[in-house]
C-alpha cells in the first residue's frame, strides 16, 4: 500500500483506539455501581466493554439511560426505608 493510503487508515484505528480506552473507564465504572442491567448479567457487559473495540463501550453507554430512571427511584426507596 502506499503511505497517501495508510496515513489516513492508521490516523482512524489510532482515533478508534483512543476513543475505546477513553471510554472504557466510564463504562466499567457505571457497570459496577448499577445494581442492574439489560439482560440481568454484568458479565457480558464487561466482555463487551474492554473486547468489542468502541462499539461495547458505546452500546452500553447508550443502552443503559434508561435503566437510570430505575436506578433512582430504587435508590429513593432505599433511602426512606432506612
Amino acid at each position: 500500500m502506499e503511505a497517501e493510503v495508510l496515513w489516513p487508515i492508521v490516523a482512524l484505528a489510532v482515533a478508534l483506539g483512543l476513543a475505546h480506552w477513553g471510554l472504557v473507564p466510564m463504562a466499567l465504572e457505571d457497570l459496577v455501581a448499577r445494581r442492574r442491567v439489560i439482560g440481568g448479567l454484568k458479565a457480558p457487559w464487561l466482555l463487551a466493554i474492554l473486547f468489542v473495540t468502541c462499539l461495547g463501550s458505546l452500546l452500553y453507554l447508550v443502552a443503559h439511560p434508561e435503566l437510570e430512571k430505575e436506578n433512582a427511584r430504587l435508590q429513593r426507596q432505599d433511602y426512606w426505608r432506612s
